[in-house]
């Protein structure tokens, strides 16, 4: 109160006034603190409407002590707990990344046996024939840090800089330091102007303390408000969802975003919201150091993104159109007799047994013949109509249908309204069609094929495991007194329902609701599927075939339920800071993934030794599996940033191996999606396939980002335009690709720079792209 009462009495602070303390706002803005006779908060404060506080202690700088001959000698950087690390420079021959190598490697190199077939380092890549350029290793090491001292200083030129270079502003040209967004303290000065290499200089420790500062202040409980610009859910005109650790869009990656000053990353129409961008200003572990940038524990990336709803109109017209139809089933069935004859409807109901039934075997042999001439006994109208739909595609391979339907094609839209009224009305009811046609329409292709799914995709899947809970398909029915047919269906819609939400759960980066405490299904077995007479020798030959595959897709399944439960839910990112507990995790799920792919030829073999019609049979499935290993990688990779990987050889060793073998799992995905042909593409496809080919796409992302050295950072650069190339070519016959080649061009568009810029200036990807620029600048010059 002395301060306050002296201020009072002179009418305000005298500039840089020892003796009179500004409160914490003024000191933070290194503006002029008033406090007026009879008033309790400066004038700032309560212009502001905030509290006028005197917690935060002055900023010291700790001037370097000078040892003989005047050299400064370096300070030891130290938290106020009395835990410190000391801070040395890389060595710039010998290390090749700075990230912090976990502590079990401090005192020696940390061995692993690389002849295990399970270890992360020593995967068995047969379906690879290609040989691996040696990397660069000789290349100078990096900081993956950007210089983030001399926050305060920041601040003030860079508003001075924002209002035309004059050193005067007023106080709405820049934020107060408590609407600051976290991750200003990375670079958000740098954000205003779009300066990716701003002149910053300070005390680096000042900075730490002055976080440390701001996080005791937040953990007492004191007045913190972020102003209505910072909201999620009241900007207008767009949908949010939050991006999940095992989303496409990989939260690890996106830190390294360069977002303007409301914390967001615009693209056209669709942004990228940081939510806690940068890891100091969470409550920091009791054995780490702030100097050291350790992760901590704890420590996850969060962002929402950001839709344009003027994108999603297609949608919210289907989604009117469902409800401005029929209102009765009766009505549905008279307007599905009239979109389909009884002569068409026939000949769409053979192209579905040939095409979808045997990827997709969700009806049994009675429900068929149900079918037959619109007569749905005990069957809701909905799943006529969705057979029909998912049918349509395939028109063209019919004789009759690709000349009669090829001036005038047949409309899905309507088919697709029935089905989805037809599902509200049969929920109402507990049978095993209501599960049936749930899980006929999450097969449902999007309007748009560029555009993610809505959040209603994820809410059917968990609705159709909740259908399923509540019909018993849990548990297992081989001991019950019931049909063998009916028996055989009730595992069938188990495991359809088990793969439809582990896939939506993992590639949608939601939380599964599975328990495996809760079910008890046996594997599914040949007996379990049924046997067609009425179907022709053909189409009954290519069911067998796609009996082992969709037994094979089961049992991924469960693998990929528990990658997503051991490497990416909220307790395992928490619980998993150092690289050592990824790796003895990595290990045990890659010998489940090498002992399935031994379960069937198609899958252990070379991808050179595949031909055409090995493809046609496999191709969804390897794709599957490569997601698996994808997000194996990103697990692995997101703890090779804020680690200092140790100089000596064993680390360097263990460093290279990780990236080598991600090189090779990306340039594999690359290479299966580039020797696909139109024939493969007109096959059945699951939807969330195109989401699977985005996943390349962000673990080669990731991997320029944070490559240890500028030979690698080339390496992954040079893939990345082929995979592009790849990309734009396969999606002009295949919809499924678009959305993966609309994210990636929208990387190119923004630039890459502003996509890894959080790496810091002198990342060897950062010099690598400014290298290539300077380049081209000067090969312009020279014409």
């Amino acid at each position: 109160m002395a301060d306050r009462s002296t201020q009072a009495r002179s009418g305000g602070r005298k500039y840089r006034s020892k003796k009179q303390r500004p409160c914490d706002s003024c000191r933070s803005r290194k503006t002029q603190c008033k406090i007026l006779d009879g008033d309790l908060a400066c004038e700032l404060c309560k212009r502001l409407n905030r509290s006028c506080t005197f917690v935060l202690q002055p900023l010291r700088k700790e001037r370097p002590t000078c040892v003989q001959g005047g050299a400064p000698k370096p300070q030891q950087h130290r938290l106020d707990n009395g835990q410190g690390a000391q801070m040395s420079s890389p060595d710039l021959d010998n290390s090749i990344t700075t990230t912090q190598i976990p502590s079990t490697w401090q005192n020696g190199v940390h061995t692993y046996d690389l002849g295990s077939p399970s270890n992360i380092l020593a995967i068995e890549w047969s379906s690879m024939d290609f040989s691996l350029g040696g990397f660069d290793q000789n290349q100078p090491p990096s900081t993956n840090r950007v210089t983030e001292s001399g926050l305060e200083g920041q601040i003030v030129r860079q508003v001075e800089q924002h209002n035309g270079g004059n050193g005067a502003y007023t106080l709405e040209s820049v934020p107060p330091i408590d609407d600051i967004s976290p991750s200003y303290t990375n670079s958000s000065m740098e954000r205003m102007n779009g300066d990716p290499n701003p002149d910053v200089s300070g005390d680096e420790h000042d900075l730490d303390r002055f976080i440390q500062g701001l996080w005791d202040r937040r953990e007492s409980n004191h007045a913190f408000d972020w102003p209505h610009e910072f909201s999620i859910d009241s900007r207008r005109g767009y949908s949010n969802q939050v991006i999940g650790l095992s989303g496409e869009s990989d939260p690890f990656l996106l830190r390294y975003h360069r977002y303007n000053i409301n914390d967001t990353y615009p693209m056209f129409r669709l942004d990228f919201r940081n939510i806690m961008g940068d890891e100091k200003l969470q409550p920091p572990a009791e054995n780490s150091t702030l100097g050291g940038l350790p992760l901590p524990v704890g420590y996850i990336p969060i962002q929402f993104v950001m839709t344009d709803e003027n994108i999603c109109q297609d949608d919210l017209e289907t989604a009117e159109a469902m409800f401005s139809g029929c209102k009765t089933e009766l009505e549905d069935l008279g307007l599905l007799k009239s979109l389909v004859p009884v002569d068409l409807g026939a000949r769409l109901l053979n192209l579905y047994v040939r095409f979808v039934h045997p990827r997709f075997p969700v009806l049994s042999v009675n429900d068929f013949k149900n079918l037959e001439d619109y007569c749905c006994v005990g069957l809701p109208i909905g799943i006529q109509a969705a057979v029909f739909a998912l049918a349509a595609p395939f028109i063209f391979l019919d004789d009759e249908l690709s000349v009669s339907k090829g001036y005038l094609q047949l409309s899905t839209t309507e088919l697709w309204s029935i089905a989805h009224r037809s599902y509200l009305r049969c929920t109402r009811t507990s049978h095993l069609s209501s599960l049936q046609l749930c899980l006929l329409l999450l097969q449902m292709p999007p309007r748009n094929f560029a555009v993610a799914e809505p959040p209603s995709t994820w809410a059917l899947s968990c609705s159709a495991l909740s259908l399923a809970e509540s019909l018993g398909v849990n548990l297992d029915p081989s001991a019950w007194r019931l049909p063998a047919n009916e028996m055989r269906l009730r595992k069938r819609l188990w495991w359809l329902t088990y793969v439809q939400h582990t896939w939506h759960a993992l590639l949608l980066g939601r939380p599964s609701h599975l328990n495996d405490d809760n079910w008890a299904v046996s594997e599914l077995t040949k007996d379990d599927f049924d046997l067609n007479e009425q179907l022709d020798e053909e189409t009954n030959e290519y069911v067998n075939l796609q009996i082992p595959i969709l037994i094979a897709l089961c049992s991924l399944s469960t693998i990929a339920a528990e990658v997503l439960s051991r490497l990416f839910t909220l307790k395992a990112a928490r619980g998993s800071p150092s690289l050592d507990a990824i790796l003895a995790r990595a290990q045990s799920l890659r010998a489940r993934i090498e002992t399935w792919r031994q379960t069937l030829p198609v899958l252990s073999a070379k991808l050179s030794t595949l031909d055409d019609d090995d493809l046609e049979q496999c191709a969804a499935l390897r794709l599957s599996h490569l997601t698996l290993e994808i997000l194996i990688y990103r697990a692995l990779l997101r703890h090779l940033s804020y680690q200092t990987i140790s100089p000596d050889e064993g680390t360097r060793e263990l460093v290279s191996t990780i990236f080598e073998n991600t090189y090779i799992c990306s340039k594999l995905g690359t290479e299966i999606i580039s020797s696909l042909k139109p024939r493969h593409f007109a096959n059945f496809w699951p939807q969330y396939a195109r989401y699977q080919l985005c996943y390349i796409s962000s673990l080669i992302l990731l991997s320029f980002a944070q490559s240890p050295t500028t030979g690698i950072a080339h390496q992954n650069k040079a893939l990345l335009g082929k995979w592009r190339n790849t990309l734009r070519a396969q999606a002009r016959a295949w919809p499924l690709a678009r959305l993966a080649t609309m994210r990636l061009d929208a990387v190119f568009w923004k630039g890459l720079s502003a996509v890894i810029h959080g790496t810091g200036p002198d990342s060897p990807a950062m010099s690598l792209l400014k290298e290539q620029d300077l380049r081209v600048s000067g090969d312009r010059v020279s014409q």
